[in-house]
């Protein structure tokens, strides 16, 4: 289907693999990379902090044994990923953080087979869920979620400024295995000023190319829409995206 309309509940924003988000001038074709820097300047400083790579097995016998030293598990979730009856697993892992700061985490999927080794390493991601170094945002995951169906997963991220903005946002990735990749299927941005109440939301649906922007305010029921298409729509898999906070989902995805 086409991507979602409007402010919806987050179950349902993310409905038909469409995802929601806020954008100032629905006439305009404004990145979500410059929107983010433009309303939390602290976002630059974030993004020179990423979670520092780690080497991970490529198969292990047990959960605890994908996880790299100096790293725990923060969030852990199964589902049956490539639906061959086995359970899969999703991990959240985080480092300490310094005080003030958001701790570095990386999201991992590895799936469950029936050898020895019992689970092998699908995808890593260290970027997509923002690390804050400068102490001026909260933590992405204090009104982020994770929620695993069989054959992919869904991301919720908050982003909100301690100080300075009255601006705040929530995006939601949406992912579905596919050929080996945990492919991003839809995106969606809902973004609220708390001063005048005035939304802004994105949702695009990569599987379809829909674009949907709506503009309004969180006190009334006007609201105004505009429809369109991706001029570009290649695939992204987890590895590939970078800060949840800064990705563009309009902008061509980088030579792998």
């Amino acid at each position: 289907g086409e991507a979602g309309l409007g402010r919806a509940a987050p179950g349902d924003a993310a409905r038909n693999g469409c995802m929601a988000g806020l954008m100032r001038n629905p006439g305009a074709r404004s990145a979500a990379l410059l929107v983010a820097l433009a309303v939390f300047p602290a976002i630059g400083l974030a993004q020179q902090a990423p979670a520092a790579d780690a080497a991970l097995p490529a198969a292990a016998a047990t959960v605890e044994s994908l996880v790299p030293a100096g790293w725990t598990i923060e969030q852990r979730h199964q589902a049956d990923f490539n639906r061959d009856g086995r359970a899969d697993v999703l991990l959240l892992l985080r480092q300490a953080a310094a005080e003030g700061a958001t701790p570095p985490r990386m999201l991992v999927v590895a799936l469950a087979t029936a050898k020895s080794r019992r689970y092998a390493l699908s995808a890593v991601n260290t970027r997509l869920v923002p690390r804050d170094a400068s102490g001026k945002l909260e933590d992405p995951m204090a009104d982020g979620e994770i929620k695993v169906r069989p054959g992919g997963f869904e991301l919720q991220l908050g982003m909100m400024s301690g100080a300075g903005s009255y601006l705040g946002a929530t995006m939601r990735y949406r992912f579905r295995l596919q050929d080996g990749c945990f492919r991003l299927i839809g995106y969606d941005r809902a973004e609220t000023h708390r001063g005048t109440l005035d939304t802004r939301d994105l949702s695009v649906n990569f599987l379809t190319g829909a674009v949907i922007r709506t503009t309004g305010n969180a006190q009334s029921n006007a609201t105004q829409t505009r429809r369109e298409r991706l001029a570009a729509n290649p695939r992204r898999c987890l590895p590939d995206l970078g800060s949840g906070w800064t990705f563009d989902p309009l902008a061509p995805a980088p030579a792998r």
